[in-house]
């Protein structure tokens, strides 16, 4: 997956910063933004494995992210398909690492149409 993003980034001249699966996620993000900062590089996304339930580990190394980097924004990127159970993903995400924003992804491919209104509702009471 990671060669697959890489290349079509490559293609419109996007530098990636990848380090294998050896050190930790958090180590990572560093290394890249220390990166980025040495080419004068002022916009750097980190985009982390996908979640689509609330894995206890995972939200850890999220956790050590943050801390590592202290961004900006901190936007979940939520499938649509997963339905009601995105407000419960917005919900959780924000208490638990503490979210400024959430995008909503495949609107268009089917009719849970629900998981817009149920996010949306939850980032209004949240921010």
């Amino acid at each position: 997956m990671i060669r697959e993003h890489s290349y079509s980034l490559y293609q419109v001249d996007v530098p990636v910063y990848t380090a294998g699966t050896d050190v930790k996620p958090s180590g990572i993000a560093k290394q890249g933004f220390e990166e980025a900062k040495m080419k004068k590089i002022d916009v750097v996304i980190v985009d982390t494995a996908g979640r689509l339930q609330i894995d206890r580990a995972m939200m850890d190394e999220l956790k050590e992210v943050k801390q590592a980097l202290n961004p900006t924004e901190v936007l979940l990127v939520v499938d649509a398909m997963t339905g009601q159970e995105a407000a419960a993903l917005v919900t959780t995400f924000n208490l638990e690492i503490g979210i400024t924003g959430a995008i909503l992804t495949k609107l268009d491919g089917d009719s849970r149409g629900g998981a817009a209104l149920s996010v949306k509702e939850v980032c209004l009471s949240l921010f």
